[in-house]
């Protein structure tokens, strides 16, 4: 009995620094952006994150191996989404009812300063 309550315990950590490492997602400041101000925009980039994984992810993951990644956007892309004129299939549904302007932000925030992805 001891031995099968070890087992679980173990795999309860293992799970658990599974779940905590695959959330982690870095970004990627500008070096002249003062502490303060990289504070405030990685807790901006943090809100992003779980608004993009509610709102976006359904569409927006991708593929690769194993792994599951977000996409990187560029400047231009980010404005699209910003205006939800550049892809009808956004106008119906990532209504402005569903995600407002704040929260939109939020993740355009996030996709803009997200650590991008290896090309490997």
């Amino acid at each position: 009995m001891k031995k099968q309550i070890l087992l679980l315990l173990f795999c309860v950590v293992l799970l658990n620094a599974c779940f905590v490492n695959r959330n982690l997602v870095s970004y990627e400041f500008p070096d002249a952006m003062s502490d303060e101000v990289r504070a405030a925009y990685t807790e901006q980039c943090d809100k992003g994150k779980v608004l993009f994984e509610i709102n976006c992810s359904k569409c927006h993951y991708i593929k690769k191996g194993r792994r599951t990644l977000i996409p990187d956007f560029d400047q231009s892309e980010l404005i699209g989404y910003e205006m939800r004129v550049m892809n009808p299939q956004h106008e119906s549904e990532v209504r402005e009812a569903r995600v407002n302007a704040e929260e939109l932000g939020l993740i355009m925030t996030f996709l803009t300063y997200k650590r991008k992805n290896a090309t490997d």
